[in-house]
């Protein structure tokens, strides 16, 4: 997949899920989901499927160490780093595995194994209309979310007004 499917996919689908007292509060902790998903590509950058093989941050125990990393940020900083956030983050993480899994698959006992999980369940070509409709879907969600976020700010002082 590409890393724009990698980015919209766990944003759009935890956007339900993340704070939302604040739109500023919301951005961040989707930019962190977002982040989160197209990780194991930033950390370990290929450009071809053989490349994709080869790579440590496509494996189960770089997930694990991610998740570790996480809990710990969660666990210092648990106003700033929530728990539903770093819960999210793992997710979006995991999404990325899965994604390429399907989408050629992946090696995800590297380095203990070189054996290929996954297969090609996803063309090439599809791969930019995954890409459209994550792009629409999150443009809704940037376009939705700060309105909600005002109509709920307007009923909670009505509530308390009354």
């Amino acid at each position: 997949m590409t890393p724009i499917t990698h980015l919209l996919f766990p944003a759009v689908l935890a956007s339900p899920f993340l704070p939302k007292s604040r739109p500023r509060e919301f951005y961040v902790s989707a930019g962190i989901v977002a982040l989160s998903g197209v990780l194991p590509d930033i950390i370990n950058p290929h450009i071809s499927l053989a490349a994709r093989y080869a790579s440590w941050s496509h494996s189960v125990f770089a997930l694990a160490g991610f998740t570790l990393v996480v809990l710990g940020l969660t666990a210092a900083m648990p106003k700033r780093f929530p728990l539903v956030v770093a819960a999210l983050a793992c997710l979006a993480y995991l999404s990325h595995l899965l994604l390429d899994g399907i989408s050629g698959g992946i090696a995800g006992l590297y380095p203990l194994s070189r054996e290929i999980h996954g297969g090609r369940f996803i063309r090439f070509r599809s791969w930019l209309y995954f890409d459209a409709v994550l792009l629409f879907a999150a443009y809704v969600v940037i376009r939705l979310v700060p309105s909600m976020i005002r109509k709920r700010g307007r009923a909670t002082r009505a509530t308390d007004e009354t």
